[in-house]
């Protein structure tokens, strides 16, 4: 589908509804169903194949582009498409946590799931893994974010997991200290000229640094847990690791430590809110300071330099800003989800 980049988010997420309805009307949902069985061993159609569904599809559409308009000023498509899935996948939390507020019925909040499910990933591919089991029973029974976010006792699950097997327990811990995703585990690099970790092409394709001159005992200890994870990959793929051990090491940690799963992507908020109460114990011309460099090392314009500290400095969010690069995200706002904070 071709996109239309100075269009608005909702005329493009209708778009998506009415594509998908053109060509799943004259094809039958049990052929589609079965074929993608074939392909993908799951039972699903990315594509409407009734009127109503069509007609419901395109008010929910509409409905979340209002919402992305009047939270985060997002109208524009060229805006929503710099959006990572991780920012979007924010943005559909504080979604359903709107829609609670508002009183939807679980059977309501369900077809919600259903159309975002279907009409977001033609548009971020990358947001259709956090159309989690877990996430979509979370957002239908109405539960805050706010609740699942990370976990309670983060450190009584990782000294489980050191128990079950030492490499998961070092990915969990590298996810706790840099905030990487756990993608970019793999792709860690030590920097100890500048003492910092260089993530490069992270979600979004952006390069990500993460600071370590003033927390020399956490950069010790990025580098402990690194040799760890490079000595596993010697012998066995990442995507191995991941998909074979760590998840599974990981429900067993947290069920020993009587937490509810909530997956990997818990340490990043952990290491976001973790970052940002350090941070919020600098002055503001240390916080300034440290944000310039950051900014600096992007090697952006000076213009465009100046238009961020300005940005941050009118929204007194600078310890955000600082950790909104540390997370590659786009947007303060967004961070400022991620941190609990209410915007000015």
């Amino acid at each position: 589908m071709e996109i239309n980049r100075h269009s608005k988010v909702k005329h493009l997420l209708i778009s998506v509804v009415k594509v998908m309805f053109n060509e799943g009307k004259t094809k039958s949902k049990h052929i589609v169903f079965q074929e993608n069985y074939e392909k993908y061993e799951r039972r699903e159609s990315h594509l409407i194949h009734s009127y109503s569904t069509y007609q419901s599809y395109k008010t929910t559409a509409a409905k979340f582009a209002d919402f992305m308009k009047q939270e985060y000023g997002i109208k524009y498509e060229k805006d929503f498409m710099e959006l990572t899935a991780e920012e979007l996948y924010v943005c559909v939390n504080r979604y359903f946590e709107k829609q609670k507020e508002a009183g939807l019925a679980q059977n309501t909040l369900e077809r919600h799931i259903s159309c975002l499910n279907k009409i977001l990933p033609p548009v971020n591919p990358g947001i259709k893994e956090y159309f989690s089991p877990e996430n979509r029973e979370r957002w239908r029974d109405c539960v805050s974010a706010a609740t699942c976010d990370r976990y309670n006792n983060p450190d009584r699950i990782v000294e489980n997991l050191k128990k079950i097997d030492e490499t998961s327990a070092a990915i969990a811990e590298l996810q706790r200290l840099t905030g990487a995703r756990i993608g970019d585990i793999k792709k860690l690099q030590i920097d100890e000229e500048n003492q910092r970790v260089y993530i490069p092409r992270s979600k979004g394709g952006r390069d990500r640094f993460v600071y370590f001159d003033r927390f020399q005992e956490d950069f010790e200890k990025v580098k402990q847990y690194k040799e760890i994870v490079d000595k596993a990959l010697e012998e066995r793929r990442f995507s191995d690791i991941r998909q074979n051990q760590y998840y599974e090491d990981l429900k067993k940690a947290c069920r020993q430590s009587h937490e509810p799963y909530h997956g990997s992507h818990a340490f990043r908020y952990e290491f976001a809110q973790s970052l940002y109460e350090k941070i919020s114990t600098w002055t503001q011309e240390e916080q300034e300071k440290f944000y310039r460099r950051v900014l600096e090392d992007r090697r952006i314009s000076e213009d465009k330099i100046e238009e961020a500290m300005n940005n941050a400095r009118e929204k007194d969010a600078v310890a955000v800003a600082i950790v909104s690069e540390a997370l590659g995200h786009s947007r303060l706002d967004i961070s400022m989800e991620y941190l609990k904070l209410k915007g000015k």
